[in-house]
């Protein structure tokens, strides 16, 4: 084997570390000077790189941007969250809040940063394309009876509930912990599920 072969996963954890450490530092920077104002010269100090580095994990802004949903990804897909119990019940689905809930808060800074991303830009990760799929799927398990249209709204509830965006209003608006956050969904996501199940319909009708 030669000695560049033998290197090359050595370069390619150190090049996996560096980007981390930017897109981390892209975190911090978006959080305390906005969304529109920081560049890219703010980040790469941050990130204590320089800027001719950063340009050539990230050659744009957007790319950046972008780059903080990919890091999610990877994290989400790391701990196991890319796929749902195949039984598809309530019980499943709500067990998820909190795993996703406590990943959010082990990288505060990150998950935020993307959700302003998110709500600035209008970006969505192949993560939540994914997710989305997913509860889709466990939704028609659930309630397979319903009509599409109120298929539809179940998940539209559900998929509110279990996203960062929930986790953050809840704990950086509302003041509650993470594990009080968790919690309360999944005794929401519980509650709507079970009663789809035994009957109940998304119409705000009695």
């Amino acid at each position: 084997m030669s000695l560049s072969v033998a290197q090359s996963p050595l370069r390619e954890r150190q090049r996996g570390l560096t980007r981390r450490l930017i897109v981390e530092a892209a975190s911090r920077v978006v959080l305390e000077t906005g969304i529109h104002q920081f560049s890219m010269q703010q980040v790469a100090d941050e990130a204590q790189v320089s800027l001719r580095t950063l340009y050539r994990y990230f050659s744009t802004r957007e790319e950046l941007l972008a780059g903080l949903g990919v890091e999610l990804d990877e994290l989400m897909r790391g701990a196991g969250l890319m796929r749902l119990p195949e039984s598809g019940t309530a019980d499943s689905l709500a067990s998820l809040v909190g795993e996703i809930f406590r990943l959010l808060a082990q990288h505060p800074d990150l998950a935020r940063a993307w959700l302003v991303a998110r709500t600035a830009f209008g970006s969505v990760s192949d993560s939540s394309r994914e997710r989305s799929e997913l509860l889709r799927r466990a939704v028609r398990q659930i309630s397979p009876d319903l009509p599409a249209g109120e298929q539809k709204r179940v998940f539209a509830v559900v998929k509110l509930l279990m996203g960062g965006i929930s986790w953050k209003v809840m704990t950086d608006e509302v003041g509650l912990t993470t594990d009080d956050a968790s919690e309360a969904v999944a005794w929401a996501v519980r509650t709507l599920l079970a009663d789809v199940e035994s009957g109940g319909r998304p119409t705000g009708r009695p």
